[in-house]
């Protein structure tokens, strides 16, 4: 049920009983009910009140009122969540639109709420100080506490409910269009491999978090620091000379056994590799989401994870000590699950590189969005949560009083913990560790400090974490960054190599460059080549006049930085031309198209029916989609919307899930197609006649265009035949809604014939 129509009776065959309909019984308000989709959360949130509306009554009514402290009513409005969630759970998004993106109804109330929330709990502390003693442990009390992350729940269990959605949407998208995937994920040294990675990762980790423990337990009673030293000194030794002798010491027989023992325990780390693939998997699918990464509208991404953060922050600081971890907690999360996403599509672009950017490769990420920007908003924050968490960890108590030395006692504000952390900061970032060397905040003898400094064990074991989450952060994203722009450049060397002077049309390597790389050298490419005092193009220059007049493709093989582009692949030239929107670079590449033989360029609509053809990403799809509306509004007169390429680009869309917008936006398109009559035929076989679309809200907007159509400059003739059509349509039983549909528009279409008769 993707639509949120009755769909019960909508059964084309018993393979498919959600993707069309037979039955051609009206269903009554009951069983319509019943199968729309948002039907189990409104009876959820109608069962929901009338548990709430009882309990009022028996506290107004009865002997034994319930509500009666306050208390009690802190812990019944926490209860009013069951309420709320389903009626926040209706603004989610319906699966037919997902390939569209998320919409912004839902995050808008979610991280609405979730600002409030924080928001009014940092007025009421800051500003509350009138407040009476009563009052002020009442904030202090376990009922505002469930009042609190209960508003938490209903702020983000609805992002966590339509992310589960979504993700399952693009993961059933992805079988369709990846290639088997046994000779990359089933191969047992593949495996091996990644259990193995596991494993070790597992042990490194645990024998720090060991040697932590052990040096803060017994660093008074017993000096590591020559044993350490010797340690790390064989350690390092011995991973050079492994390195250096790996091809030798792989025959020797004890190497092979050893070989063989890892192995073994290699598959028996599988579980743990597929434990921690699933914590990444959630990270990327779910917490990102959540976070916004998955709008197409960079405010929006920036907007709904800035303010999610911020709120964490001020729920961190401002709620008891004990339970602002958890906010603070949640925040690195989102955090590190951005830096995550952001990984995973440097993985894929890497990946596209080396599969010639094949369709088929199983991407696990769309691409849309480098996310690098996003990841490091998202770690800005993890510098004002670690001093909030710090602030929370001593005064919680939770691992033991007087956790670090304070010198300024209670009056300790967020400046004296981040001052604190900053301290830290620049002894644990490489390079500027010097700090340390020179007493750099550390207590001079005999001299006071303002500055807070580690008293216990578990303080010491804070500093250490802080630490190495910021060494971790910036060493990670240092490397990933460079790592990237190697890669880039190795793209464009590729790019070159190979190339003939005397044939400016002959490929290298390589013929096209990853979607980011793309654009970025595409831009600087057609700037360069742009004539001196020659005007910018417009929407309407000509590929000639693009030639002659704006660019001097010459350029591009005269200066060595630029990537000439009279190489590119010429499908991807074609498909650029069709989705950009700048007028400059569609210019540019319509210059090429003019020197490069056997490049030409296509219509936005013959471009969409081929990409609708090849099964491309819905995102290119809506894309297009958008372009083509623009240049109607822009100069419809020279956009050819011709009948069979409409009727061609459903066709090989019919049985996709998540396309409501695109494929009514097709059938919007084809109201505007020539002949009317016979626009009318197809839109009559579309919704059920013959090679009708698998959705019943495609075939309900075919209707409904019959009839639209029918009203553009009536006549009596144009009436009739969409009559006869829509009644031809209605003995091929369509489905439910669409035969409601169907006597909706005959009956307005009878009622216009008989007034024109009149």
């Amino acid at each position: 049920m993707a639509d949120g129509e009755a769909r019960a009776d909508d059964i084309l065959d018993t393979e498919n009983a959600e993707e069309a309909g037979t039955d051609t019984r009206a269903p009554g308000r009951w069983q319509s009910f019943r199968a729309w989709r948002q039907t189990p959360f409104v009876l959820w949130a109608l069962a929901a009140l009338a548990g709430l509306t009882v309990l009022v009554f028996w506290h107004t009514f009865s002997d034994q009122p319930v509500l009666q402290s306050s208390d009690a009513k802190l812990w019944f409005l926490s209860g009013t969540v069951v309420f709320w969630l389903p009626l926040i759970l209706l603004l989610r998004d319906s699966p037919d639109n997902f390939a569209h993106g998320p919409s912004l109804r839902l995050p808008t109330v979610c991280v609405g709420l979730l600002v409030c929330l924080s928001g009014g709990l940092a007025a009421v502390t800051e500003w509350g100080g009138g407040l009476s003693g009563a009052l002020q442990d009442q904030l202090q009390g376990a009922p505002f506490i469930a009042c609190v992350f209960a508003a938490l729940a209903l702020a983000f269990l609805p992002l966590a409910w339509n992310a589960v959605n979504l993700s399952r949407f693009q993961a059933a998208e992805r079988r369709k269009t990846d290639v088997p995937r046994a000779n990359i994920d089933g191969m047992s040294d593949s495996k091996d491999a990644e259990a193995m990675g596991a494993l070790v990762a597992t042990l490194v980790v645990g024998s720090i978090i060991v040697f932590a423990i052990c040096a803060g337990i017994f660093n008074e009673s017993v000096s590591f620091d020559n044993l350490i030293g010797i340690a790390i000194g064989f350690l390092v030794v011995g991973a050079f000379a492994v390195v250096v002798f790996m091809d030798p010491l792989s025959q020797l027989t004890p190497v092979r056994w050893l070989s063989r023992v890892f192995s073994f325990a290699a598959r028996g780390a599988r579980p743990l590799a597929a434990f921690y693939d699933a914590v990444d998997t959630f990270l990327v699918r779910i917490v990102a989401v959540m976070t916004g990464m998955e709008h197409r509208s960079v405010a929006a991404r920036y907007g709904i994870l800035g303010l999610i953060l911020i709120s964490l922050c001020l729920l961190g600081w401002y709620l008891p000590p004990k339970w602002g971890l958890i906010p603070c907690a949640l925040g690195i999360v989102a955090a590190v699950s951005v830096s995550r996403l952001w990984s995973w599509v440097e993985d894929d672009r890497a990946l596209a590189a080396l599969t010639d950017f094949k369709p088929t490769t199983p991407y696990r990420t769309s691409m849309r969005e480098d996310y690098r920007d996003e990841t490091l908003l998202g770690f800005l924050f993890v510098f004002f949560l670690i001093p909030i968490m710090m602030s929370n960890a001593h005064w919680s108590g939770l691992f033991g009083p007087d956790m670090f030395q304070l010198p300024k006692g209670k009056e300790t504000g967020f400046l004296d913990w981040f001052g604190y952390f900053g301290v830290t900061l620049i002894k644990a970032v490489p390079i500027v560790d010097w700090a340390e060397i020179y007493n750099f905040g550390q207590p001079r003898p005999g001299a006071g400090s303002d500055l807070i400094s580690m008293n216990t064990v578990a303080s010491q074991h804070a500093v250490f974490m802080a630490r190495s989450t910021v060494d971790l952060v910036l060493i990670a994203s240092l490397l990933q960054a460079i790592s990237i722009t190697g890669r880039n450049r190795q793209q464009k060397r590729l790019y070159k190599a190979g190339t003939d002077p005397a044939n400016k049309f002959r490929a290298g390597l390589i013929d096209r460059l990853d979607t980011f790389v793309e654009k970025a050298e595409l831009r600087r490419t057609m700037m360069a080549c742009l004539r001196p005092g020659a005007p910018w193009p417009e929407k309407h220059t000509t590929p000639e006049q693009a030639h002659k007049i704006h660019f001097n493709l010459n350029v591009q093989s005269t200066r060595p930085g630029l990537v000439d582009f009279r190489r590119y692949n010429a499908d991807r030239l074609g498909q650029m031309h069709g989705e950009y929107k700048d007028p400059v670079a569609r210019a540019f590449i319509a210059a090429i198209s003019v020197e490069r033989p056997g490049f030409s360029l296509v219509s936005r609509p013959t471009l969409l029916d081929q990409k609708a053809e090849a099964g491309a990403p819905e995102t290119e799809l809506y894309t297009l989609l958008t372009r083509i509306k623009s240049d109607l509004k822009d100069d419809g007169v020279n956009v050819d919307l011709s009948l069979p390429v409409m009727r061609s680009i459903l066709f090989h869309t019919s049985k996709r899930h998540g396309l409501q917008e695109f494929k009514e936006g097709i059938v919007e398109l084809m109201k505007q197609c020539e002949p009317k009559r016979d626009t009318i035929e197809s839109l009559a076989d579309i919704a059920g006649r013959s090679d009708p679309d698998n959705f019943q809200y495609t075939r309900v907007a075919a209707v409904r265009s019959i009839c639209a159509m029918a009203h553009q400059s009536p006549n009596t003739l144009d009436i009739q035949f969409a009559i006869s059509q829509l009644e031809d349509v209605s003995r091929h039983t369509p489905g439910s809604s669409t035969e409601r549909a169907i006597r909706e528009c005959l009956q307005e279409l009878r009622h216009l014939l008989e007034t024109m008769k009149a």
